[in-house]
C-alpha cells in the first residue's frame, strides 16, 4: 500500500505547462523590447515603413503578452 498518493501525470502536466508559460511569456516581451528599439532606430534613419513595421508588431506582441498575463492570473485566482 503506496505511502503518497501521487498522480504523477498532473505534476508532469504543471512541469511543462510552467515551461512554456514562462518561456512564452519571457519571449514574448522580449520581442516587445526588440521591435520597439528596431522601430525606434528604423525612425532616427529616416525608414518610416519598417519603424511601422516594428511598432505594429511591437503592439501585437504587447498585447499578446498582457492576454497571457491576464489569462494567468485569472487562472490563478479561480483555483
Amino acid at each position: 500500500m503506496p505511502v503518497f498518493a501521487v498522480d504523477t501525470g498532473l505534476i508532469w502536466q504543471v512541469i511543462w505547462v510552467s515551461l512554456v508559460a514562462g518561456v512564452g511569456v519571457s519571449a514574448l516581451f522580449s520581442l516587445v523590447i526588440l521591435a520597439g528599439a528596431r522601430a525606434d532606430d528604423a525612425r532616427r534613419t529616416g525608414r518610416e515603413g519598417a519603424a511601422t513595421g516594428y511598432g505594429i508588431l511591437a503592439v501585437v506582441a504587447l498585447l499578446i503578452f498582457l492576454g497571457g498575463v491576464v489569462l494567468g492570473v485569472q487562472v490563478m485566482l479561480s483555483k
